[in-house]
């Protein structure tokens, strides 16, 4: 080509790249679309569940991940996160959310710590949903995650019109007697009703109903529940009858029963 002929070929216009959002943190929450997806939750689960408590086993994290039978029934939320635009997204949240007609495959998780019969023939004609292995990444537990995500949940709930919320929270605790005055405390101003009432497994139980609470302050043991203990009882949940220590996680888990019609519309608006 001649050079006359280059010359006559025109430049590229000059593009303007506008670079605002490329260093800014972002943020987001949906459910998990993939295998690849589900696997980073999955990883997160195996991290919070079981590296935090034992530090012997970080090194492995990369190739862990926390996953059972009921994965491939449920639905997965996910937050989250991107330091720029050019930095690998992160799962930093999680939550798993099994639907009474997805459960008629695989059962639910819940049945492996409590007799949950009782309750779901309670409810043949509605909707249950199952929430289990929520878990938040540790550097993010003070930013609201858990907010964030329960917005994503309750537009869940309406879509598809569930009746019932239920599943397990934990202490971080395997020692019951330390925490006798809050297992207490759940026990007498919380129990479900006796006609639905859930129960811990018989060779499993532990009795929540174990010291006296005549001289301890309401607001000191309320400060002392786990969060998303306090979140469920917020929004108006019950709590079954007895605890599960499990050693392998290294907590002691509760049941959870909420009914969406239980829910305070005022609270509601609040929390999410």
């Amino acid at each position: 080509m001649s050079t006359e002929l280059l010359t006559k070929v025109p430049f590229a216009k000059k593009i303007n790249i506008i670079t605002t959002n490329f260093f800014t943190p972002k943020i987001d929450c949906y459910f998990a679309e993939s295998k690849k997806e589900i696997k980073l939750a999955q990883r997160l689960r195996y991290k919070v569940f079981f590296t935090e408590h034992d530090k012997k086993l970080l090194s492995l994290k990369y190739f862990k991940k926390d996953a059972d039978q009921y994965d491939q029934f449920a639905d997965h939320l996910i937050v989250t996160h991107k330091y720029s635009k050019f930095a690998k997204t992160k799962v930093v949240g999680t939550y798993r959310l099994l639907k009474s007609t997805s459960a008629k495959k695989c059962g639910f998780y819940s049945k492996e710590e409590f007799q949950i019969d009782k309750m779901i023939s309670n409810h043949q004609n509605q909707n249950l949903l199952e929430l289990s292995r929520s878990c938040i990444d540790l550097n993010f537990r003070k930013k609201n995650i858990l907010q964030f995500m329960w917005k994503k949940i309750h537009h869940y709930i309406l879509q598809n019109k569930i009746d019932v919320l239920f599943g397990m929270a934990s202490f971080l605790n395997v020692q019951p007697e330390a925490i006798k005055t809050e297992l207490t405390y759940l026990y007498q101003r919380f129990l479900m009703d006796e006609k639905i009432r859930v129960s811990a497994l018989d060779h499993r139980k532990v009795n929540m109903n174990i010291t006296d609470l005549e001289n301890v302050s309401e607001l000191s043991i309320i400060k002392n529940l786990p969060t998303l203990v306090k979140a469920y009882l917020r929004l108006g949940a019950k709590i079954g009858d007895g605890a599960v220590v499990d050693k392998i996680v290294k907590t002691t888990d509760i049941f959870i029963y909420l009914p969406y019609k239980n829910i305070s519309e005022t609270y509601l608006k609040k929390f999410i």
